[in-house]
């Protein structure tokens, strides 16, 4: 029960993003709706359900969780607790902006065609000709598409924040690269090239990249494994230690040497 809130926040923050949480027990079905009517949640709950209960058992004294990815893969398993913001935004950040298929009306076509095709700035401006439509169906159909680009762009300077906090800068300038494309045409897009073009000419972004680059051809060599996977890992650790791939790279030397 103690990560209840913890979830709630989790579901709160990226449910419309595509992550959901789905809370399985094998608790009688009556005392866990007796217990939501008192502690809602905003999340799924399913009890005794065929397929869970062998998975619940595995973690039976300890809540357990299974982050599933969209093409069915395990990406995390462990306590429900351990997740984060950041790991969270780990997995989202290379899905692909869900498309508009609802039918809105007519006047929000371009809107929507704009949004699908990953032009969200032109989406916005489209849609922001229509918030004060006299026809309210058409200013809520316009409200809808704009909120959506809004709220892309809120998470967007969120996962910006971090890269920027973590000084990985190959990433951020990769995000404000991305997004000057995709939100032309808005003040955002604008902050995303200025801000792009100012750090690439610092002597940390040529840095970083270039031990990022470092990292990408060992990781990208199948045949190093064991002792040479770790000298060359070392390589790194030695040349770039206050770099993120510096980070990383002290990191899979630790489970390299774990598996060795």
């Amino acid at each position: 029960m103690a990560g209840v809130p913890h979830l709630k926040e989790l579901s709160d923050k990226y449910r419309e993003r595509g992550f959901e949480i789905i809370a399985s027990t094998n608790e009688d079905p009556a005392k866990v709706d007796e217990w939501l009517g008192k502690n809602p949640l905003n999340y799924g709950v399913v009890s005794k359900a065929p397929g869970i209960s062998a998975y619940v058992k595995m973690g039976q004294g300890v809540p357990r969780g299974w982050v599933i990815s969209a093409d069915g893969k395990i990406a995390f398993t462990g306590k429900p607790a351990d997740i984060t913001g950041a790991m969270v935004e780990g997995w989202l950040k290379d899905c692909a902006d869900s498309k508009i298929d609802k039918k809105l009306k007519r006047e929000l076509g371009a809107a929507v065609k704009h949004y699908n095709a990953g032009k969200y700035g032109k989406a916005l401006l489209e849609a922001e000709k229509h918030e004060s439509n006299e026809d309210a169906s058409v200013a809520a159909d316009a409200k809808f598409v704009a909120d959506k680009v809004r709220k892309a762009i809120d998470w967007r300077k969120e996962e910006a924040k971090r890269l920027r906090d973590d000084r990985r800068l190959t990433a951020l300038v990769a995000l404000f690269e991305h997004d000057s494309r995709a939100y032309d045409g808005l003040d955002y897009a604008n902050e995303c090239a200025a801000e792009a073009k100012v750090v690439r000419a610092t002597s940390e972004y040529k840095t970083c990249k270039a031990a990022d680059e470092m990292l990408a051809r060992i990781t990208a060599t199948k045949d190093l494994k064991g002792e040479a996977l770790v000298r060359e890992l070392d390589k790194v650790i030695e040349k770039y230690p206050d770099t993120p791939a510096g980070r990383d790279a002290a990191a899979l030397k630790s489970k390299a040497a774990k598996g060795s």
